[in-house]
């Protein structure tokens, strides 16, 4: 098991026997905005073929009423919500599964004055209802039809009833009406990342470490570690990714909270890369991050990436906050909570807030008042992960513990292959 994950209690009812192995895209999507923070005035390099990398369609039409505002810094002081979802539509993982699929659903929510970022995790198995949605079909997607409303459903049968004729728009702009109708904010655009790209990416930053307590050898998820700090390569991450029998207690939900580890200690190697010194592996890493990407009209243009970049150059990682949405098991489902509501209506009016779990895996949302937000010290900008001037021996498999979590510092100089 991997430290900082912890064992929550889970009803049995929604252990789940089957392997899921779709669910990488939440990792990739969260490096991806790594990258964002990272491009600043580097938007220039390799433009046209960064460009080309990103699909863009317009789906005010499939929306409809009032066009989505470009997501682009030219609007300074307005916060911003960017629905991302993972979908095996064209990776290739399952050849024999129909019809497309959104396993990973997560909402960015970047604040008005561009301090925070906040990263929330939809279930793919929480119950919502799903609105009526326009679907493109025909040769060319000139035409289209509507789909009938649907009570209680999975969450991520969205995309799937928004995206039943192969057309990826479609199935992201059901997903954007329902999560708009459950949580009453107004979304900005999606983006729709390619699982294969997510190897890419840990190779192209040269390995992610990661801490384990315990080997893990999970046959299915094809992940073979021996406990201790390893240095894990896209194939090795990857298998962590999409690892669940093994780890934690089998639930997409204890999963969530293990990727997310795994995301901030590839963001964490991404943002400490110094990449606008080292073109070759800045154009690298961007080309890995870009492949194959899906948005929402706007929102994929380098330039437009490149203004939100510069905007939040100055972040550090401890304001970017990842929460689940808050639920209740209902037999091998679960439902949200009222604290959901607390969460919607924090992000829909840009309130700064803080989560908490307890043993149990409940989580509480509570808003920050105003006495309680603090500027950043200068103290509080040093990275946890910091490495000792000279790792011992003994540190390269037992790392020295984060004085502050008493967690394990793993880091690339300490860690094995």
């Amino acid at each position: 098991m991997m430290k900082g994950v912890s064992n929550r209690v889970r009803a049995e009812a929604h252990l789940v026997a089957g392997p899921r192995p779709r669910h990488i895209g939440r990792t990739a999507l969260l490096v991806v905005l790594a990258l964002v923070l990272t491009m600043g005035s580097a938007i220039g390099i390799g433009y046209h073929s960064l460009q080309s990398n990103i699909s863009q369609t317009d789906v005010n039409d499939l929306l409809g009423g009032d066009e989505t505002a470009p997501p682009i810094d030219q609007n300074e002081g307005r916060a911003l919500n960017i629905l991302v979802l993972g979908s095996d539509s064209r990776d290739g993982m399952e050849s024999n599964v129909e019809g497309m699929r959104a396993d990973t659903t997560m909402l960015f929510h970047v604040s008005a004055d561009r301090s925070r970022v906040d990263v929330t995790s939809i279930p793919r198995d929480l119950l919502v209802d799903i609105p009526a949605c326009t679907v493109r079909t025909g040769e060319d997607l000139d035409e289209t039809f509507e789909t009938s409303p649907a009570s209680n459903q999975m969450f991520n049968s969205a995309f799937s009833y928004g995206g039943q004729t192969g057309d990826v728009p479609s199935g992201a702009a059901c997903a954007m009406k329902t999560v708009e109708s459950m949580t009453d904010i107004k979304l900005d655009g999606y983006v729709v990342v390619n699982f294969k790209s997510f190897q890419e990416i840990v190779d192209a930053i040269g390995g992610v470490p990661m801490y384990f307590e315990e080997t893990v050898d999970d046959p299915k998820a094809n992940l073979k570690v021996s406990a201790g700090c390893r240095l894990l390569d896209g194939k090795q991450a990857l298998g962590l990714a999409r690892a669940r029998k093994t780890l934690g207690d089998g639930s997409d939900i204890s999963r969530i909270g293990r990727q997310q580890e795994l995301v901030t200690a590839m963001m964490n190697e991404v943002l400490s890369m110094n990449l606008l010194t080292n073109m070759p592996s800045l154009y690298k890493v961007l080309d890995a991050a870009t492949a194959n990407l899906d948005t929402s009209k706007g929102l994929g243009d380098i330039p437009t990436l490149g203004g939100l970049a510069n905007s939040l150059r100055n972040i550090e990682m401890k304001n970017i906050q990842f929460v689940t949405t808050p639920f209740a098991y209902a037999g091998n489902r679960v439902t949200p909570t009222e604290d959901a509501d607390v969460l919607w209506d924090a992000l829909a009016n840009d309130k700064p807030f803080k989560s908490s779990e307890d043993e149990y895996g409940n989580i509480s949302i509570e808003l920050i008042k105003d006495s309680e937000t603090q500027k950043p010290t200068e103290s509080a900008t040093t990275p946890a992960a910091t490495p000792t001037e000279e790792p011992s021996s003994e540190a390269t498999t037992e790392p020295s513990d984060d004085q502050s979590t008493g967690a394990p510092v793993c880091t690339k100089e300490n860690a094995q292959g």
